[in-house]
């Protein structure tokens, strides 16, 4: 697998300086929309008998929902204090 380092803002403002899109906040949205779509093309039929991602993120999600008493805003602290964790 080869790894390409691609500039996101150049691309932005490239995707901008086309006219494709109407501001930067669509132009990220679209951008984001074309990376999940590669990945998933790249990742096709790699992933035969794993669990499908959205399923674990919403048991992952009901985890932290319940760790917080049902209080979304502390589950989303609860994930984002798990996140500093692993450094990312």
């Amino acid at each position: 697998m080869s790894e390409e380092k691609v500039d996101i803002q150049a691309e932005i403002d490239a995707a901008m300086k086309k006219g494709q899109y109407a501001d930067r906040k669509d132009a990220v949205i679209a951008l984001q929309k074309e990376l999940v779509d590669y990945q998933k093309g790249a990742l096709k039929d790699r992933l035969r008998g794993a669990p499908a991602v959205p399923a674990i993120e919403e048991a992952v999600w009901k985890e932290f929902l319940a760790k917080a008493g049902g209080d979304e805003d502390k589950a989303a602290q609860l994930y984002l204090e798990e996140l500093k964790k692993l450094n990312l």
